[in-house]
């Protein structure tokens, strides 16, 4: 195909071939009338207006016409036509090593894609288009890529074969497996894919939702701790005087979020599982220590911890990228499955992101196990999105209040709130001592041990906790306090 240009080069291309035209034509006509044949009237025309078609074609036109001899020659490509021969997708490279064999291609399979087609309608990569806006105009924009695993797209599906096949019609779309691993607990499998490097991951997640909008295919979200910066009191303004929780000395607790310092004089010795995913970088143990001191802290220490003799499981998810501290949606997949396998009744999730379709499958699995779930709210400001998963329905959602009631400055607002709890001045541990603690991070262990004391003493706990409650801000439940804040049940204290 000749592409026009500003050089002219497209003239000096097509001179030879005018020529070549104006010769045969001639030649044609001259050979027939020195035969002295009449040359037939249709014939005559068509002589004539090949001759004069060659020679008036401005090169605008040479090119199109070019092109258009070229489309003539080729086959249409039909959208659907079960006789023809088509090249399958490409298989992608060498599988990850995966619990259990290779099953053959199934149609379904268990790939939670829904109703509607069973596979996926290749790309039509013979686009020049196409190509050209996938290396361009696709590229995912800095200020996006900053939310989420640039190049990746994570897959949840409910068995391995349903992965296997679904990973084969990926492959159409040039992705090709990263990790794939069973969710034993959880019933799941997750899968990461890589990108081709001229695709935006954005807009091939779009490109493949409109061909299968119920496919469980998402970014790999980053998620970030919701503490705010250092910054001391807690128990007292829950009604929790005493170190008494003794409804709460068999609760089994799990927390996603960094990992702890088991070394720490305030944990040492307490009834604590770790277990690491967050790989070779791993973040300062400073956030989930802090969290876990709340809870188990050792009163010899000077804490007055929300449930003492509570068996503690820690998923540490968080890695150390440069100067940011954040984890991704597939190894938040492997945290929630582990803690599952640990009996836990209870996860505290200290952490925020966008909304992505695969964590939320991840904790409607958890909350139909009825696990519960409580999210920090966020750090965004009154004006600030919803944050994820405080926002999923089910999950408690908790804001944070200082020593005299009032909400946390920067922290998120919204009707998903359910409750509110100290998190301004938190007293509790860190990685090398004790420190001041500010954020939404710091009220949802508050929230999550007066829940479950609740949940011990009573069947309708999230009644009994939302009657309880000190009504703050406007009557009622509200966008800035949810119900209020949360109050220490008497029952669990022997009061």
């Amino acid at each position: 195909m000749i592409h026009r240009g500003t050089s002219g080069s497209a003239d000096h291309t097509r001179c030879p071939l005018t020529a070549a035209w104006l010769v045969v034509g001639t030649l044609i006509l001259m050979t027939e009338m020195a035969h002295g044949q009449d040359m037939e009237p249709q014939r005559q025309d068509r002589a004539r207006s090949l001759l004069e078609e060659i020679i008036t074609e401005t090169p605008e036109k040479a090119p199109e016409k070019a092109a258009d001899r070229q489309t003539d020659q080729k086959p249409a490509r039909p959208d659907t036509a079960p006789e023809a021969k088509t090249q399958p997708p490409a298989e992608p490279d060498a599988p990850p090593q995966e619990s259990g064999p290779v099953h053959p291609r199934v149609e379904r399979g268990g790939s939670l894609m829904g109703r509607g087609p069973s596979s996926l309608s290749p790309p039509d990569w013979s686009s020049a288009d196409d190509e050209t806006s996938m290396a361009s105009a696709d590229q995912d924009p800095p200020s996006e890529t900053e939310d989420f695993e640039p190049g990746e797209l994570v897959l949840i599906s409910n068995d391995m074969p349903g992965a296997v096949a679904m990973a084969r019609e990926l492959a159409a779309y040039r992705l090709r497996i990263k990790s794939r691993q069973a969710l034993k607990r959880l019933g799941l499998v997750v899968s990461v894919f890589r990108l081709p490097p001229d695709a935006g991951t954005l807009a091939l997640l779009a490109k493949i939702r409109r061909q299968s909008p119920n496919m469980n295919l998402d970014v790999n979200q980053r998620y970030r701790l919701m503490g705010g910066p250092r910054q001391r009191y807690g128990q007292d303004m829950i009604g929790l005087s005493t170190g008494n929780t003794s409804c709460l000395d068999n609760a089994r607790v799990g927390l996603i979020d960094t990992a702890v310092s088991l070394v720490h004089p305030a944990l040492a010795g307490r009834s604590i599982d770790l277990a690491e995913f967050a790989g070779p970088t791993p973040a300062p143990t400073d956030h989930g220590t802090a969290i876990a001191s709340l809870w188990v802290g050792d009163p010899d220490q000077g804490f007055t911890p929300l449930m003492r003799e509570a068996a503690l499981s820690v998923a540490a998810v968080f890695r150390q990228r440069g100067n940011t501290i954040d984890t991704t949606t597939d190894t938040l997949a492997l945290g929630l499955d582990w803690l599952l396998g640990q009996e836990v009744e209870a996860i505290n999730l200290s952490l925020g992101g966008r909304k992505n379709r695969v964590l939320d499958l991840l904790l409607q699995q958890l909350l139909a196990k009825e696990i519960l779930l409580v999210a920090a709210a966020g750090n965004l400001g009154s004006e600030g999105p919803a944050v994820y998963p405080a926002a999923h329905p089910g999950v408690i959602a908790v804001t944070a209040v200082d020593a005299n009631q009032r909400r946390y400055q920067r922290a998120n607002r919204g009707e998903h709130l359910d409750f509110a709890a100290p998190g301004v001045h938190v007293w509790a541990a860190s990685a090398d001592g004790t420190y001041y603690h500010s954020g939404t991070s710091y009220a949802a262990p508050f929230v999550l041990a007066t829940l479950l004391a609740e949940k011990h003493l009573s069947s309708r706990w999230q009644q009994q906790a939302q009657l309880g409650a000190i009504d703050l801000g406007i009557p009622g439940k509200d966008d800035n306090f949810g119900w209020g804040l949360i109050q220490w049940p008497d029952a669990c204290t022997g009061q």
